[in-house]
């Protein structure tokens, strides 16, 4: 792609990024890996499941992540950061809503509340500074079969996420394990997060652009299963064998399989 045609993200931007890329690094790898000595950092208390979960989740976010920070460039900052965007809203306005699962005594929780109101900002602001910006090039407008792909993602994840919004209990009833209200809520991020990022490229798309959310949606498939595994290797809950479990593995198998899919669409749609 000719650099003139995608013009640089701003130093903030690209900053901000950065101290991402190494929060989500620390986060991710240490509770899906190492969730002992994570939990003594985090703000409130997790259970085995959701600590695993959260690890899932913040390691596929890295690679949103680092994809922008590495290239630093609008594509692929266009669908990132909307997607950095509406993560760390739905995160930070939940919770406040459960403010009562932070113990604001401890340091960890004013963290949490400012890494994730300053990165909401900067993303917010960022995006709106860049509201005229065109459509990078070369580009596709997705026709056809990534269209129906784009659109499977944004009406199926984005549903879903918003039932874990307003209906969480009855929602995250065939999860493998039960989650309150608090924590299915913050989940419906792995579901609105691709989604929004889908709608943004159904105006259009880049290489670089679909390979961002293809990852980072493939990611979202694999790696919540890999944490499903390793916590039960430990504590010995999960019935593989029940309709809901096998549902919830479908769920993030198929997710991976339009990622992949997805990161590959630019091949397969036959853009030069």
């Amino acid at each position: 792609m000719n650099k003139d045609a995608n013009p640089p993200i701003s130093a903030l931007l690209s900053g901000v990024t950065w101290l991402e890329v190494v929060i989500l690094s620390w986060a991710g790898c240490g509770l899906l890996f190492y969730p002992p000595v994570m939990q003594l950092f985090w703000p409130w208390s997790l259970a085995p499941f959701n600590l695993r979960f959260l690890g899932a989740l913040y390691a596929a976010a890295l690679i949103a992540a680092l994809l922008q920070a590495v290239s630093g460039r609008w594509s692929p900052a266009r669908v990132v950061t909307p997607m950095i965007c509406i993560f760390t809203l739905v995160v930070t306005v939940f919770s406040l809503v459960h403010l009562e699962r932070f113990d604001l005594s401890r340091v960890e929780a004013w963290i949490w509340f400012v890494l994730y109101i300053g990165v909401c900002l900067n993303a917010g602001i960022h995006l709106w500074l860049y509201r005229r910006f065109p459509l990078p090039q070369p580009a596709l407008h997705p026709q056809g079969t990534l269209r129906g792909m784009l659109w499977s993602v944004v009406v199926g994840l984005g549903v879903y996420g918003l039932l874990l919004l307003i209906a969480p209990l009855a929602a995250s009833a065939f999860w493998p394990w039960q989650l309150d209200a608090f924590h299915a809520q913050l989940y419906s991020v792995t579901f609105l997060t691709p989604a929004l990022g889908a709608w943004v490229l159904l105006r259009g798309a880049t290489r670089s652009d679909l390979r961002a959310l293809g990852l980072t949606l493939a990611a979202w498939g694999v790696l919540p299963i890999l944490g499903l595994i390793l916590a039960d290797a430990n504590v010995k809950q999960i019935r593989w064998d029940t309709a809901e479990t096998i549902s919830w593995l479908a769920l993030f198998g198929l997710m991976s399989l339009l990622g992949a899919w997805l990161s590959h669409a630019w091949k397969v749609e036959g853009a030069n």
